[in-house]
């Protein structure tokens, strides 16, 4: 199978931990294509919902030479010449064109069960919300976070759990999937419009104050 792997131009925890299932997996045919990161983050959550870069890293030249994966950098992903047959896996991405969604089958992997949490802080959003914590992945399309599902997980809180665990789980399990979609590609898939349900932006800090006292509720609801 051809595969390709989008992401940014610089040390990407994702994109590392994506790579290193491929080749454990035996994906030998796997390209990358690395574009510079524009976007400049400036709002800082009071509780951190995503894994860090916390070892060293290579870059992600480094990387793809030592897994030996072909690497490709530029200044946008039209420019590069992807075979529309190459399955390609979101790991790291701006506004991709109209064009370039048309042309190529390209997989996400969402930290989110939609439809109901679509968008930013999914997680935080089905915790304040109440609604299933989960991952889904499906194939890019027209509408964000909605379309074509090729799969939808739910990542149980536990008793015993912290916020940060089961966030941890829902990562763990969002790379899991992004790679295991390969095999699902050819499915038969459930479609999902997205229309009725909000796009959630970020959580601002007014309403992530509560988010403890949410997950505390959830996590005494659950079983032992």
């Amino acid at each position: 199978m051809q595969v390709g792997v989008l992401t940014y131009l610089l040390k990407h925890r994702k994109t590392y931990d994506t790579l290193c299932l491929l080749k454990a997996k035996g994906y030998a045919d796997v390209k990358v294509y690395a574009v510079p990161f524009h976007y400049t983050k400036t709002f800082k959550p009071i509780f951190q919902h995503r894994p860090e870069l916390v070892m060293d890293y290579p870059n992600i030249k480094e990387l793809c030479a030592a897994l030996e994966y072909p690497f490709y950098s530029g200044g946008g992903y039209t420019e590069f010449d992807i075979e529309d047959s190459r399955i390609l896996l979101l790991c790291g991405a701006g506004l991709l064109s109209h064009e370039f969604i048309d042309h190529h089958t390209i997989i996400n992997a969402h930290p989110g069960y939609l439809p109901f949490c679509r968008g930013l802080d999914a997680v935080k959003w089905a915790i304040i919300n109440k609604c299933p914590i989960g991952v889904t992945t499906h194939l890019i399309g027209e509408e964000i976070d909605a379309g074509e599902i090729i799969d939808r997980k739910i990542v149980s809180i536990r008793f015993q759990d912290t916020f940060h665990a089961v966030t941890q789980r829902v990562y763990e399990t969002e790379i899991d999937m992004l790679v295991a979609a390969l095999e699902k590609i050819n499915e038969k898939h459930e479609y999902i419009d997205g229309s009725q349900y909000p796009l959630h932006r970020r959580m601002c800090h007014e309403i992530e104050m509560n988010l403890m006292e949410c997950f505390e509720e959830l996590r005494k609801m659950s079983a032992f």
